[in-house]
């Protein structure tokens, strides 16, 4: 899908003036410290190839992963998933399409929560409607006892987590989620109680999505937060770890983002999978507050008009 540039200008706009910045004193404090953690980007890029797999047909699905079961577009919005099992070992793998036509980008920018009955939490109105349908759909499907795995991009990066968390009240083994460019759904009340969610989210540098929806926008049920740690991906072997707390208080760029950097080109999933393989070989942490020698120049390059596809 392409998005004119008016949208991904007030997708940036959103962006930069829903941040609450803290002071130079705090980020000092917080991001100068490396936290110690052993990413497996060969893993995370199996994950990613499974989330830009989404995108295509459903003949290329089943040629690139031969044990997918189902294949379908849920739901109202047509939020695609598929979902493959492997009998002999036990495993089951639901990945999430992300944002793919003009109702899905309207959720995304969209700000309104809803207390899910299902599991007590306010969450995003959109992303859960979406949730809700994939999860109807696929579960009678899935079996108990198999490994369970979620994956998705986008706006599938949010409902893969809510179908995740809805799995594992049904008593579901759900032993990874690992989520790229996902925007928040849920609020800082809702993360409070999701620290069984065992969540990867993986975000690029300059990509402005996983700021979405801002953090201070809904009176009645608090501000928005991302649940879990967080890989930031910079050019070349160099990514930052957050954890959650850290993650929450830093978010994602806001002292070295502007409009002359983030592009919405960086939240396509060949942006991802391409930083994922410069890392596979060779990794380097480095800290949250010595990114900016890391961040990519604005370029001369006209301003992109594709839209947070893959």
């Amino acid at each position: 899908m392409r998005v004119r540039c008016a949208a991904a200008a007030l997708l940036v706009l959103l962006t930069l003036t829903g941040c609450a910045g803290i002071s130079r004193q705090e980020l000092d404090t917080l991001g100068s410290t490396i936290t110690p953690a052993r990413i497996d980007f060969a893993e995370l890029s199996d994950y990613g190839y499974r989330a830009r797999a989404a995108y295509r047909s459903e003949d290329d699905i089943r040629k690139a992963y031969p044990r997918t079961l189902r294949v379908v577009d849920a739901g109202q919005s047509g939020v695609r998933y598929f979902l493959e099992q492997d009998d002999a070992k036990k495993v089951q793998y639901i990945t999430v399409r992300g944002t793919a036509n003009k109702k899905n980008l309207h959720e995304d920018m969209e700000t309104r929560l809803n207390a899910d009955q299902r599991i007590g939490i306010p969450v995003h109105t959109g992303f859960d409607d979406d949730a809700q349908a994939v999860y109807a759909d696929v579960k009678p499907y899935l079996k108990k006892g198999y490994a369970t795995h979620v994956t998705g991009h986008s706006l599938g990066g949010a409902v893969a987590s809510l179908v995740a968390i809805y799995a594992i009240e049904d008593g579901h083994k759900v032993v990874k989620v690992v989520t790229f460019g996902q925007p928040r759904f849920t609020t800082v009340e809702g993360v409070k109680r999701l620290g069984y969610l065992p969540l990867m989210r993986v975000v690029d540098e300059n990509d402005v999505i996983p700021m979405l929806p801002p953090g201070m926008v809904n009176k009645a049920h608090g501000p928005y937060d991302h649940v879990g740690p967080e890989v930031i991906l910079l050019e070349g072997p160099d990514y930052v770890y957050l954890t959650q707390h850290d993650a929450s208080r830093l978010a994602v760029g806001e002292f070295w983002r502007s409009i002359g950097v983030a592009d919405l080109q960086d939240h396509k999933m060949d942006n991802y999978l391409k930083r994922l393989s410069s890392k596979t070989k060779r990794s380097v942490e480095v800290a949250y507050n010595q990114r900016e020698k890391y961040t990519a120049k604005p370029s001369a390059k006209p301003p992109a008009t594709a839209a947070a596809t893959q």
